[in-house]
């Protein structure tokens, strides 16, 4: 197994499975030169302490599974979407759902009048 060395903001180094972050996302992938014969692959996460570095390894290994959207994980998620792991949040998607329908003449915002029903 080739290991690479993660550097993080706090001077933390922590060693992972180089075959494992290329598979966990693009960010990876896309820092993870070829490797020469001898060379050892170093990645320098200098936003991320060594604490989150540590969680975002232990999430790629199944480690551990985190409630990305519990409100007290919330670091853990902007580091998890920084390092692409897990998508970016998406925008507010009730706002563009409102539109798109309202553009097609549906009115969503049923129920109000004790109908129940959508209106077209």
């Amino acid at each position: 197994m080739e290991k690479c060395l993660i550097i993080a903001g706090d001077g933390v180094r922590l060693e992972a499975d180089r075959r494992m972050l290329l598979d966990a996302s693009n960010f990876f992938r896309d820092s993870l030169a070829p490797l020469g014969q001898h060379e050892k692959q170093v990645i320098q996460l200098p936003t991320l302490d060594g604490k989150m570095v540590e969680w975002m390894i232990k999430i790629m290994k199944g480690e551990v599974a985190v409630d990305l959207w519990a409100q007290e994980n919330r670091d853990i998620l902007a580091a998890a979407e920084f390092v692409g792991i897990v998508p970016q949040r998406a925008l507010d998607l009730s706002a563009f759902r409102n539109q798109f329908f309202g553009d097609q003449g549906w009115d969503l915002n049923f129920g109000g009048d004790g109908r129940n029903q959508a209106r077209g």
